[in-house]
């Protein structure tokens, strides 16, 4: 018996067999690792596929929004017409693969008309689907978009314990070489409806372009360095500008003098209905004066209109009162049109020194002021509008604004203290300090856009993604 030809068959049988485990193996590993790139292929042309599809979207709602070709309403209502009639369109190429655009017109039912645009993206057999809505807003105010609780141009500061209830904006991150930020400290936060959520819940937009963790800064481990991390920090679709509104020329009205509504002879004093519109050097009120406005509009002129002490303005009628004022004086515990309505009152005010509304005054009506600064403190406030095209706009102590729009494109916007505001904000840079809050505050259907941004026509708005 050869023991050595024996041992040397039973190790080749035993190299075979390995050699066929190994192979069996390695087709497994093999099947295993293609299911596995197949699947990795699929998934990168799915993800091609909706950008494909995407930018049809994106190309035909810019067109029908941004109007390169200057049509009128009408030419682009009939270029829709025409579209939503020929169904779904030819495929265009690009990059790898092709999009197909196809429209649909639907009634909101009383609200503004919608079309909603779907695009088929198709990259190599797997297609995807995006939709996004186009809205025709009727004419109206030519006021700016105001759809932000808070929107700065620039920075935005949180310390203390302030809160931001609502969606936030700024065009920070949208230019590589403008360093503006949004900082946050750790008890700070932005919120979507109430500032008692267990974690900041609220959309915060930043510049087109703009990477989050470039532009949001807050204490590593806080609530709003979560929420970062979270990816939650969208960026806005295009930069935002915000104009200052044309500042009109005060009327030529007829000369009244002085006039001082004091305590001797015994108050309420009154400018009457047949006392018309007119022009006083200096209106001083100490006391109360009545201005009767009948139903129509009254304008009284002041190269300063002094209010003091507990002195009060009421409006009378039911008509409206425009002030076209140089210089402005509230002090004490003076109140303007404080059971009034704010529609009825409206203030020009042309004066350089601050606009100040301070102690336990109240002022009830909208403000233009074309270049000063705005002061509201102590306990005081306005209901109204507040537009300012001065550098600076502080809310201090626990005063209030509940305005439609607190609109300072060129102003430092500063909040200290326990001020609040209740509406929107739009500034330069914006500043919360201590424990401010900003409500934003969806204004009355009755209220309407700012008057003195004038009127624009219909036209064609982005719409939400579908």
């Amino acid at each position: 018996m050869d023991l050595r030809r024996d041992e040397l068959g039973s190790a080749l049988l035993t190299v075979f067999l390995v050699v066929i485990a190994l192979t069996l193996l390695g087709v497994g590993l093999m099947q295993y690792a293609m299911t596995g790139y197949g699947q990795e292929i699929r998934s990168e042309r799915r993800t091609m596929a909706y950008y494909v599809a995407r930018s049809g979207v994106d190309a035909f709602v810019s067109y029908v929004v941004d109007n390169p070709d200057n049509l009128s309403l009408d030419g682009m209502g009939s270029l829709i017409d025409i579209a939503v009639s020929a169904g779904q369109s030819a495929p265009t190429p690009l990059g790898e693969g092709q999009f197909a655009i196809s429209l649909a017109k639907h009634s909101a039912g009383g609200g503004p008309d919608e079309v909603v645009v779907t695009s088929q993206g198709t990259v190599k057999g797997v297609t995807e689907t995006v939709r996004r809505s186009i809205i025709l807003t009727p004419g109206g105010s030519a006021m700016p978009p105001v759809d932000c609780a808070v929107f700065s141009l620039g920075d935005i500061t949180l310390t203390g314990s302030s809160k931001i209830i609502g969606q936030v904006g700024t065009n920070a991150g949208a230019d590589p070489e403008d360093k503006s930020k949004v900082d946050f400290a750790w008890s700070t936060g932005v919120y979507r409806d109430s500032e008692h959520a267990p974690q900041p819940d609220g959309e915060l937009l930043i510049g087109p372009g703009g990477v989050p963790s470039n532009v949001v800064h807050a204490p590593s481990g806080s609530p709003m360095d979560k929420y970062v991390k979270a990816k939650k920090v969208q960026n806005l679709d295009k930069t935002r500008s915000y104009a200052m509104p044309e500042f009109p020329t005060y009327p030529a009205l007829p000369n009244k003098g002085s006039y001082t509504a004091g305590w001797w002879p015994e108050p309420p004093y009154s400018i009457t209905e047949a006392d018309g519109d007119g022009w006083y050097s200096k209106l001083t009120v100490e006391s109360t004066l009545n201005i009767y406005v009948g139903s129509g509009t009254r304008r009284i002129r002041a190269d300063h209109l002094s209010i003091t002490g507990s002195g009060k303005i009421n409006i009378i009628g039911s008509g409206n009162l425009i002030l076209y004022v140089d210089k402005f004086t509230l002090t004490g515990g003076s109140k303007v049109n404080e059971n009034g309505s704010e529609k009825r009152l409206h203030m020009y005010y042309s004066g350089t020194d601050k606009l100040s509304v301070p102690g336990d005054t109240k002022f009830r009506g909208s403000v233009f002021a074309q270049r000063a600064s705005v002061d509201i403190g102590g306990s005081g406030g306005i209901m109204g509008h507040i537009i300012t095209g001065g550098p600076e706009v502080n809310i201090t102590g626990d005063a209030s604004a509940n305005v439609r729009v607190l609109y300072a494109p060129n102003a430092h916007v500063k909040l200290t203290g326990s001020g609040k505001v209740h509406g929107a904000l739009i500034g330069k840079t914006v500043s919360l300090e201590g424990n401010t809050r900003v409500f934003w505050q969806e204004p009355p259907d009755s209220q309407g856009g700012l008057p003195d941004f004038g009127s624009a026509p219909a036209s064609y708005a982005r719409g939400l993604w579908h």
